[in-house]
């Protein structure tokens, strides 16, 4: 498997991932890549946060550069955010909804008497959706 680096073009500043033997910028198609100091794990974490900026990626290069410290706290900062959108997305996802309406508001309790069937299942549990009204089983 061949090696991955981040290289510079740098005749359009076009920031991308390419094999060390690669020669050529995949946005200009000049010759004149150079490879750059930051890892595949920081180019990753700049395409989460700002995808297709290639301007705000080589920015950051720069700043690597110039100023490791202000580097440093910037990439710990936007691994924490991203960190926070992961867990926010992982709570939505288990959040429990209407099938019929996709309304978060669900109560759950026992089904109840019924004239039809008396208490017939009535320790059964059931979901009940306080917007629409929906019973369904848990």
């Amino acid at each position: 498997m061949n090696e991955i680096v981040i290289k510079r073009c740098i005749n359009c500043n076009h920031v991308g991932r390419f094999t060390p033997d690669f020669l050529k910028c995949n946005k200009c198609g000049e010759e004149g890549l150079q490879v750059t100091s930051m890892t595949d794990e920081e180019f990753c974490i700049l395409c989460d946060v700002a995808p297709k900026n290639n301007e705000f990626r080589s920015l950051m290069i720069d700043l690597k550069e110039k100023d490791l410290i202000d580097y440093q706290l910037k990439m710990s900062q936007f691994r924490a955010h991203l960190q926070q959108q992961e867990t926010s997305t992982s709570q939505t996802t288990n959040t429990v909804r209407c099938p019929r309406c996709g309304s978060a508001n669900i109560t759950a309790g026992q089904r109840g008497y019924s004239l039809l069937t008396g208490f017939v299942g009535s320790g059964r549990t059931v979901n009940r959706c306080a917007n629409c009204g929906h019973k369904w089983s848990p």
